[in-house]
Order: C-alpha cells, then structure tokens, then sequence
C-alpha cells in the first residue's frame, strides 16, 4: 500500500510538471505573434531610406551623432510640400527603445505616408516647419496604423517644430499635467527629425486631436435620425473647409468658425452635419439664455463638468488667451455631454508673439463659451476647488519642476544640436514688447528661455493662489 502511495504521487509530479510546461508553451506562443509583428526592412524599402547628409550636419559642425531619443526620417521623393499640397513619400523610424542609437543606423521601419505643412501663425512667420503626417497602407491611400515613438496606434499624427518655444517643452509640459487630470489629452514624444537626409533638430510627435481607439474613442455608428458622436474645432476662417454656422455666431456671442473634424468629411452625412449644427444650436441657446443658471434646464446639463473646468484650469495656468477662441475642440459621444480637449500651448507663459501678458489677471475668461460659464458661481466653486486639489498634486512646483528637470535630461545633447540648426533665431526680433522688468522680451540664448519658463511658472502659481476666488467677481448671481 505504501509503494503505491509513493507511486502515486510520483505520477502526480510528473503530471503537474507537465501541466506547467504545457501552460509554459502556451504563454510563448501566446506572445509569438508579437514577434512576428516586428517588421523587417525590405532592400526595396531601405532605398527609400535617405541617409543622414553627414556634409549638411558638418556645415553645422554637427558630427554623426548617436541619440537616446527616437529619429524620424522623411523623404519626399523630391515633390514640393505645401499647407493645401500634401504629398505622398515615404518615412522611416529608428529605434525608440531609450538607448543610444546612431543616427547611421539601419531604420526599424519605412512606411509610406502623406505628408504636409501644417500651422498658422508658425506657418507664415517661423522657419521651422511643422507637420502632419497619415501613415498609409502599402498599395492604397487607406490609413495604416503605427506606434509612432511608441505611442498608441494610429495613422494620423502631428510633428511639432518647438521654434518659438526655445527651451523646447512647452507643449509637452501642459499636454503631460492635462493627462494627469483624467481627460483625454494628447500623448507625446521628443524625436530628432531628418527631412531628404538634412537635420531638422528636435521636435515633438504629438497625438492630434482625432477619433480611434487609443484617441477620443467615439463611436463609429451613429443613428439613422443623423445623431451621432461628433468633434468640432473652433479657429481661423479657412478658403478650404466648409464651416458650420451656429446659433451662437449668427447671434454675435462666438466669433471665427467652426469645423465639424468627426465624423470625417468623406463620411460625414447631410443628417449628421445637421444634428450637429443643431445640437450645438441647442446649447448656445441655453447657455446664453437669461435661465443658463437654472438647475433642470440650463447649460450645466449640456456639459461635462469636470473635463471644463480642468480645461480652464489648465489654460488659465498656462495664460493661453486662445482657449476657447482658436484651436479649441469640443467633442461629445453618443450620448454624452460636451467635453472639451486641450491643443496648443506653444505661446503659453507670456510667449505670444504680438503682445505681452503679464503673470498677473485671468486671461481666458474672455474665450467663446468660457466667457459665459466664468458667470456661473457653482462653476466657480468647482474651478476654486479643483485648483486646490491640483496644487497638493498635477499643478505643485515640487511637480511641474520635476518634470521640467526630466524633460531637460532627456534632451540632452539635442538642445546643442537643435541649436546649431536654428541657433540665428536668438538674433530675431520675434517677441514684441518688454517683460515685466522692463527689458525686452526677446530671448537670446537658450538659458535664458530656460529661466524666463521657470520664472514665469512660478509666479503664476503665486497669482493664482492668492486670486482664484476673484473669479466671483465674475458671477452673475441668480435672482
């Protein structure tokens, strides 16, 4: 009886260890497919590839370099890129693992892809281009989707020059705090830029705001009757886009226009168009209306609460007069509430070109929208306290000064070499006015951006903890 016992249990042993082993292989081949998702360049692909010029960067008294932070290359095949003209070429990715990596290196990846200027102000007036870029599949015009730096998947993107922005963190800076409240904000990415083999310096590769699964996740569906999740844009009146007119700018109470972004023009119905036009009337109405403040029928209804108030919070800090005028984007699922996602912090802490701002008043209670809810005291309150909660968390100097360290350490040698590229910008008059001690505002070194950022943080910080609750002055107090 006893052998059989320790027999017995022999057999149970060796079946457990099998059963492990089995279970083992079934992990590794569960992951096998991640294997075979890394992609291997092609001789045919690799002659798209256009090698860093090594003359150019030498003319700059730049020597083939090695960095830790991801290189894009783009080659246009020789066509002529232009705002309206998007032109089809070719991208490859190097490595963005965090090592260091020689820009000489074979890229991880090429892909085919659209590619165009994008901006406003930037466009026109700042030598460093930007770009947005949809990544397309093989042998169609269809969108291919790609970790770009190793972010969520997707086929659009935007590259951002930081030209203006000359300590080169602005808008990561804001994007990362705006992702720490909750919302959705963009995720982004410093990358190194090669265009037809030249440096182009550092840039940024942002998620733009648009629809998919790791972005706004709106649903592709809506309904027969045209209702539908939707995302608009409020900016500058284009020759090109169709905007749509609504309650508000017909009555004089928003200005500038309004682009519907989703659903997509190509698949954006009459329906659709109209129940957006019309939803969004809705709201202006009510907002605007002598009962916006009313419990059950006034605008709260029509929001997300929390998503504006961060929003303002978040422009306020960062002193963008734009919010809620340009480059503002509002969006609502399906059957949701609007909310309102954050773009553009490249002019943030007094970095507008055409005038100064001093760190001191509110400077988006005038924005479209925001203008009228600043009227209400219960969102006041909700502003005033979650101002308070974000000090002890996203918006502490102890915070904000840790990541500003990060983001500099992770640069590194970059900021020297972007530099060397568009060092003559110190030498332009791009800043009117003088700063708060009376010099001028222009920056002339990139220590300096890197104080005059710091300083004006810091003293913001302190404006606002002293005058937050000056926002009920504001109110428009219920009879």
């Amino acid at each position: 009886m006893e052998r059989m016992k320790k027999t017995l249990l022999c057999l149970l042993a060796v079946a457990a260890v099998l059963v492990v082993t089995v279970l083992g292989n079934g992990v590794v081949n569960a992951s096998a497919p991640k294997e075979k998702e890394k992609k291997t360049v092609t001789p045919e692909q690799l002659e798209l590839w256009d090698e860093p010029d090594t003359e150019q960067m030498e003319f700059y008294g730049i020597s083939v370099f090695e960095t830790n932070l991801p290189v894009i290359y783009i080659n246009t095949q020789g066509q002529k890129i232009g705002k309206e003209n998007k032109i089809v070429g070719t991208i490859a990715l190097g490595a963005d693992d965090g090592q260091l990596h020689s820009v000489q290196e074979t890229p991880q990846a090429v892909y085919r892809a659209k590619i165009n200027y994008r901006g406003a102000s930037s466009y026109g007036n700042l030598d460093k281009k930007q770009y947005r870029i949809k990544f397309l599949k093989n042998n169609s015009d269809g969108g291919r989707d790609v970790a770009l730096c190793g972010m969520g998947k997707h086929s659009e993107w935007v590259l951002n020059g930081p030209y203006l922005d000359k300590t080169l963190v602005r808008n990561k800076l804001m994007y990362d705090l705006a992702r720490e409240t909750g919302h959705w904000a963009p995720d982004s990415r410093f990358c190194e830029l090669f265009v037809d083999g030249e440096y182009h310096g550092v840039y940024l590769a942002i998620e733009p705001v648009t629809n998919g699964d790791t972005r706004l996740r709106l649903s592709k569906f809506g309904l027969l009757s045209g209702k539908t999740p939707y995302l608009v844009e409020r900016n500058r009146d284009s020759e090109v886009t169709a905007a749509i007119t609504t309650y508000g700018k017909e009555m004089g109470y928003t200005g500038h226009s309004l682009y519907i972004d989703y659903p997509t023009s190509g698949k954006l119905t009459p329906r659709q168009e109209n129940y957006i036009r019309e939803d969004i009337s809705a709201f202006e109405r009510v907002l605007y209306g002598e009962n916006f403040l009313d419990e059950l029928t006034g605008y709260r209804n029509w929001i997300d609460m929390d998503s504006w108030v961060d929003y303002f919070i978040l422009n306020e800090f960062a002193m963008i007069r734009d919010a809620g005028n340009l480059s503002t984007y509002a969006y609502k699922k399906l059957d949701g509430k609007i909310q309102l996602a954050v773009w553009d912090f490249n002019n943030g802490f007094d970095h507008y070109q055409g005038y100064s701002l001093d760190s001191a008043g509110f400077i988006t209670t005038g924005g479209y929208w925001l203008d009228r809810v600043c009227q209400d005291p219960v969102f006041v309150d909700r502003v005033v306290e979650r101002y308070r909660q974000l000090r002890e968390t996203t918006l502490s100097q102890e915070h904000i000064d840790g990541l500003l360290a990060g983001y500099r350490s992770q640069l590194g040698d970059a900021v020297w070499r972007n530099f060397q590229i568009w060092g003559g910008s110190f030498n332009e008059s791009i800043l009117v006015g003088l700063d708060a001690e009376g010099n001028p505002r222009n920056i002339r070194s990139y220590q300096q951006a890197v104080e005059q950022l710091d300083t004006m943080i810091s003293r913001r910080l302190a404006y606002l903890d002293a005058h937050i609750t000056d926002l009920y002055d504001l109110c428009r107090k219920e009879s």
